[in-house]
C-alpha cells in the first residue's frame, strides 16, 4: 500500500452545500439528485456543520419527524476535517476512532472536498486489484 497517499486524492469534490436555514426534505433531495451521502452546512457563507445519511434516519425517520419542516441546523452535527495532504492511513484511524463516515477535508482551513467510507474503500481496493 502507499503509505503515502494524501488523503485530498481520494476526496470528494466539489463540495456540495446547503444553508443551515434549508429544510431536511431540501437536504435528503439534493443528496439523492446528487448521489452523496453528506452535504456541508453553511450559514452566512461559513461551514458550520456536516448533514448525512445517518442524521436523516436516526433524527428525522426514526423520531417521526416532518422533513418538511424540521430545518438542516435542527440535525447537523459538528464537522470533522483533515488537511488535504494527510496520509489517508491517518483519515482511516481518525474516522474509525470518532465513529465518523465523512470527513471534511480542508485546504488552508477552508473545506474543499469529502472523505467517505466508500472513497476508503475504494482507497483500499485499489491495493487489491493490484496484487491480483
Amino acid at each position: 500500500m502507499d503509505a503515502m497517499a494524501e488523503l485530498g486524492e481520494f476526496m470528494s469534490s466539489p463540495v456540495l452545500r446547503i444553508d443551515s436555514e434549508g429544510s431536511v426534505q431540501d437536504a435528503a433531495i439534493l443528496m439523492e439528485k446528487s448521489h452523496v451521502g453528506s452535504l456541508i452546512v453553511e450559514e452566512h457563507g461559513d461551514d458550520v456543520g456536516i448533514i448525512t445519511e445517518r442524521e436523516l434516519s436516526q433524527k428525522v425517520l426514526a423520531q417521526g419527524g416532518n422533513p418538511e419542516e424540521m430545518k438542516v441546523s435542527d440535525i447537523m452535527t459538528s464537522v470533522q476535517s483533515m488537511d488535504r495532504y494527510m496520509p489517508i492511513e491517518e483519515a482511516n484511524i481518525f474516522m474509525h476512532k470518532n465513529k465518523i463516515r465523512h470527513l471534511a477535508v480542508t485546504d488552508d482551513d477552508k473545506i474543499v472536498g469529502v472523505l467517505s467510507v466508500k472513497d476508503l474503500v475504494a482507497y483500499y481496493s485499489r491495493d487489491f486489484r493490484m496484487q491480483e
